[in-house]
């Protein structure tokens, strides 16, 4: 009997571990577990992202207008044709590439710049690293309220500045003219996007192998043919990261241009994101503000695409697909590369006629040094010192400004006297900001609403990217690609469709709405630097432990999430300045004073051309006070945590 019972027990179990093998062997060694650990991004992105997009593509597609909830009838591809037709949207498109081109190329440039010069420094790097961090952390309200202050005509300290120099006329109007309102605003963007630039260079900088360039020495290359050779072509995959993701950032980004300009004067400003909420939100036009918002969208994932692949190449997750993207990309972009080439080209010419005529005017051979080895470095030194002082000088202006402002009188800021220094020190301003206003309200629902979506959008991504890059199961490749596809939407494009679902949830007006929301705009890119930093990590330790006999849950708590406190360190800053950051989502779901985060409170300080610039300062003090408390605690793990995986290798 027992053997008989013992029998029927093998022919039942048989087919159940067949059936297992056979799963693994097609879905994957890790599948299950895996799905385990991606389940809440999963659902978080399906729910808030997926839905969403797949509510505002149809709605693309269809007439709806006014204040209704219903989708309108279907019109086909009648909302994109028209816009090849619509003067204003064609304006702004114009408007969009011209303020994306060239705040790219300064903040790469002088991202690089910015990076060699720290890189070069014996001394004090990492306070360096740290201060030129800081305008990439500050509140993007901040930032655009400070630089409406420093900008302002009669009281801002760069009138004062440059009218010292007679480089601008007296009272120069920087965001009222429309020939310069577009440059001031680009120059914002420069100015919140060097320090990006700059952490991911100096990664890529750190990687580069120190005997190359004395080799190179040794066969008597100088300083620029080391940079041409050596340096750029070690920092072409930072480069291209870095570059990719902050043109899709600047070509996303509205913000700060619609809380400094509301793309005036005259539209100068009006870029694509300003114009699709006008015609959303003012013109009640849905249909045809989300088509707009799309426009762009196939442009966008094909460089998503091209992205991803690059950051997989020579990854686990590496595989001959992307290496045939990564060839049809090197040839799509010769003509980029050419340019390059040319350009550099064209620098060393220039070095080269620069020092053969210093040379002979000096009365030196081709092969004698411009000066002596100890007083080049000397110059040497003391030029790049310059250089990089100017550079945190313009980069920290707007942290003193704000600082010195906020704690002078009214009568002080209206009279324009001792600009840079109050005189006398005072609270007033801290005072009447504290008692009239709910300033206090809006600072603690804004920390109600970091703490809890931070929280919720790290822990899911920890989890997420541990699926995505460590485990071995089938379509981890597509889900990695679809998190980057996510990521690169544009954000007022996901306006929409995000007002319509909390609206049938009821959740409009309440802090809830943000608390659900956040998280999807951070696991993107939180999954994606986790992955890279896991990636890190020697595939050794993991083997030991199974050995000894933890298991993946084990493994992932116990030895991954420790290994990986720099990462998450940045992920939970990134994560709590994003939710302290974030205005239009707020400024459309929030409406009563009850319940509005401190974004949406201090932009509604402002009314018209009133702005209290003495409370305005105080404000933005306060607000970036804790992001920048916070940071100073984990700046270390920060720094470490965004480059990681920021170089190849």
């Amino acid at each position: 009997m027992a053997k008989a019972s013992t029998s029927v027990l093998d022919a039942t179990s048989r087919p159940r571990r067949g059936f297992w093998r056979t799963t693994e062997a097609f879905l994957g060694r890790d599948w299950r577990t895996a799905w385990v650990f991606f389940a809440p991004t999963i659902v978080l992105l399906f729910l808030l992202d997926g839905w969403p997009f797949a509510q505002g593509l149809y709605m693309s597609f269809t007439h709806t207008i006014g204040s209704s909830l219903n989708i309108g009838p279907w019109v086909g591809l009648q909302n994109y044709l028209r816009l090849l037709q619509d003067a204003d949207f064609l304006s702004a498109l114009g408007l969009t590439v011209k303020f994306t081109f060239w705040a790219e190329m300064f903040k790469l440039t002088l991202g690089i710049i910015a990076a060699l010069l720290i890189h070069n420094t014996k001394r004090y790097r990492s306070v360096m690293s740290a201060l030129i961090l800081l305008p990439w952390i500050v509140p993007g309200v901040v930032q655009a309220l400070t630089w409406l202050a420093l900008y302002d005509p009669v009281f801002g300290g760069l009138n004062a500045i440059l009218g010292f120099f007679h480089l601008i006329p007296p009272g120069f109007a920087f965001l009222g003219s429309p020939s310069s309102a577009l440059w001031a605003v680009i120059i914002v963007n420069v100015w919140a996007g060097i320090p990006f630039f700059t952490i991911t260079q100096l990664a890529g900088l750190k990687s580069i192998d120190v005997e190359l360039y004395d080799a190179a020495a040794v066969d008597g290359a100088n300083s620029w043919h080391r940079f041409r050779h050596i340096t750029m072509p070690g920092l072409r995959y930072t480069i291209i990261v870095a570059e990719l993701l902050s043109w899709i950032w600047t070509m996303n980004n509205f913000q700060t241009i619609y809380l400094m300009t509301s793309g005036g004067p005259i539209d100068a400003t009006r870029v694509v994101g300003i114009l699709v909420y006008e015609r959303a939100f003012n013109q009640l036009d849905f249909g045809s503000g989300v088509a707009m918002a799309l426009f762009l969208l196939p442009v966008f994932g094909i460089g998503i695409w091209f992205l991803g692949s690059y950051l997989r190449a020579d990854t686990k997750a590496g595989d001959a697909d992307s290496s045939a993207r990564l060839n049809f990309l090197s040839r799509v972009l010769w003509p980029i590369r050419w340019l390059l080439n040319l350009v550099l080209d064209a620098g060393e010419i220039g070095v080269s006629g620069i020092g053969r005529a210093l040379r002979q005017s000096m009365g030196r051979s081709e092969e004698q040094p411009l000066v002596g080895s100890r007083g080049a470095r000397a110059v040497l030194r003391g030029f790049a010192m310059a250089i990089l002082l100017i550079l945190l000088a313009f980069e920290l202006l707007p942290f003193y400004w704000v600082i010195v402002t906020a704690f002078k009188t009214d009568p002080q800021i209206q009279s324009a006297q001792s600009l840079f220094w109050p005189s006398p020190w005072t609270l007033e301003q801290v005072k009447t900001l504290l008692t009239t206003t709910d300033f206090l309200i809006w600072f603690r629902n804004t920390l109600q609403v970091a703490v809890i979506s931070a929280a919720i959008g790290v822990l899911a991504s920890a989890a997420g990217a541990y699926a995505l890059s460590r485990l071995r199961w089938r379509g981890s490749n597509l889900f990695s690609t679809l998190l980057l596809l996510t990521y690169m939407m544009p954000a007022v494009a996901m306006l929409i469709p995000l007002y319509q679902i909390m609206v049938y949830l009821h959740l409009v007006n309440t802090l809830q709405a943000l608390e659900v929301a956040y998280p999807s705009f951070l696991i993107p890119f939180a999954c994606w630097l986790l992955m890279s930093y896991y990636r890190s990590i020697p595939d050794e330790l993991e083997e030991a432990a199974v050995i000894d006999g933890a298991n993946r849950f084990q493994i992932f708590f116990r030895l991954i999430l420790p290994l990986a406190k720099p990462a998450l360190f940045a992920v939970s800053l990134f994560a709590v300045t994003g939710a302290w950051n974030e205005f239009f989502l707020a400024y459309v779901l929030l409406q009563s004073g009850n319940s509005l985060t401190l974004s949406v409170g201090m932009a509604q300080m402002v009314f018209g051309d009133v702005y209290p610039q003495g409370q305005m300062m105080a404000a933005s003090l306060l607000m970036a006070l804790p992001v920048l408390v916070f940071y100073s605690f984990a700046q270390r793990y920060m720094v470490e945590g965004l480059t990681a995986g920021s170089v190849k290798g």
